[in-house]
């Protein structure tokens, strides 16, 4: 076992109490359900499913989750089984209460002695499944201890791969089978030693995914009030993005006055802080009811889960996650409705997806705020028919969900 583990397990086991306590204040002011903090200790007053076959998934939050729509409908029409989703964020848990209402949810156990066994004693899952990444030491070590057959799916690029590569070896060699999202991650996972036949490459489950949902009156009422005004979004944003969303809107609307931007952020909390930094910019704020007025500059769309709504009103897209750590977000999304999509460089969890895009001249890459605002002011000084809608590509999910049915215990 690597020194990093073993370093990893014993600071886990030292400082448990206090680690619980920071834990139990960041989930309170995360605006989680306070009386749900206790899952994340391993205790439930849910009830485990009895005489079915259990499917934990465990996705991190919602691009992990969004990318596994196709996957989750034909794993919910297995007879004799439920299906178990973990997430780390109260948004993950929202997604599912709205997406899924047939699947149990529950948040993420830490990575901690009691909270794990808690959770795997009370679950008991027959197989476990983790979306891209997320990883957490105690839980993969003990999930393997009991034989609870693992799946890795869509892993994603890595960087720390290759400064670590024992480390992840010893970590990925705990699943019984990985699907990566390119052939250059499957490569590279073969590299550090993995074995062949445990590696698979069905296609990018996220280039699969089904169109987000449209709600067509909401739809409706959204262009009557836009009118004619030129439009954007912003979607997705994190907060290493809004400085950037923000010069780029002042730029815009220095040539075209009337310029509306629509701005999504990845996180609805980010509201409060958004309307701090546009402070000489009218913001209407949609989950205050704020209508859309002729001196509005910013619709500030701080609500889930109306994503497809918002690119069906728009030609130009922002995707977030792209100026700080997180690595980009799903191009594919905004692709599927015909929007030019914009992003910042650091897209590196999508780098084959924007690639793809780019050669369509369907994407766009922005380094700052000043490019992202030049950028948009030319595409909105020049409107052209939507792109063609991107067809998502067949079979990565319907691999996926054999490949999981097949490490199903008996």
């Amino acid at each position: 076992m690597p020194i990093k583990i073993r370093i990893w397990l014993g600071i886990t086991w030292l400082f448990a109490p206090l680690i619980e306590l920071l834990v139990k204040v960041w989930h309170s002011k995360s605006g989680a359900d306070p009386s749900r903090y206790s899952e994340r200790m391993g205790h439930t007053a849910a009830k485990r499913p009895i005489g079915v076959k259990l499917v934990w998934i465990h996705a991190a939050s919602l691009g992990e989750l969004g990318q596994c729509r196709a996957l989750f409908a034909r794993l919910s029409k297995l007879s004799n089984t439920r299906i178990l989703i973990t997430t780390f964020s109260d948004s993950g848990a929202d997604w599912v209460a709205q997406e899924m209402p047939d699947a149990v949810h529950q948040f993420l156990p830490l990575d901690m002695p009691r909270a794990v066994s808690g959770f795997l004693d009370h679950w008991s899952p027959d197989s476990a499944i983790f979306v891209e990444g997320d990883l957490w030491p105690r839980l993969l070590l003990a999930t393997n201890a009991r034989e609870i057959p693992m799946t890795l799916i869509n892993a994603r690029p890595s960087s720390s791969r290759r400064k670590s590569p024992n480390l992840h070896q010893f970590v990925l060699s705990l699943f019984d089978a990985i699907t990566c999202k390119s052939t250059a991650v499957r490569d590279d996972l073969i590299g550090i030693g993995l074995t062949a036949h445990s590696v698979h490459y069905f296609g990018d489950l996220r280039a699969e995914a089904t169109a987000l949902p449209v709600d067509n009156d909401i739809a409706k009422n959204l262009m009557s009030d836009i009118g004619a005004r030129p439009v954007w979004i912003a979607a997705s944003t994190h907060a290493a993005d809004e400085a950037a969303v923000v010069t780029a809107c002042h730029i815009i609307r220095k040539t075209q006055p009337d310029a509306l931007l629509i701005w999504a952020p990845r996180h609805p909390r980010r509201a409060t802080d958004i309307r701090r930094i546009a402070t000489d910019l009218t913001v209407s704020q949609r989950s205050s009811s704020d209508p859309i007025t002729a001196e509005t500059a910013i619709y500030l769309a701080d609500t889930l889960g109306e994503l497809g709504t918002l690119f069906s009103c728009a030609d130009i897209v922002f995707l977030g996650g792209s100026f700080g750590d997180e690595g980009g977000h799903n191009p594919f999304e905004p692709a599927q409705f015909g929007c030019k999509v914009l992003t910042g460089p650091r897209h590196r969890n999508h780098d084959e997806g924007f690639a793809t895009l780019m050669q369509n001249g369907a994407a766009f890459t922005v380094n700052d705020g000043m490019a992202l605002g030049a950028k948009v002011t030319s595409l909105l000084a020049s409107p052209k028919p939507r792109n063609a809608q991107i067809t998502p590509s067949i079979g990565a999910a319907q691999k996926t969900a054999k490949l999981i049915i097949a490490t199903l215990k008996a």
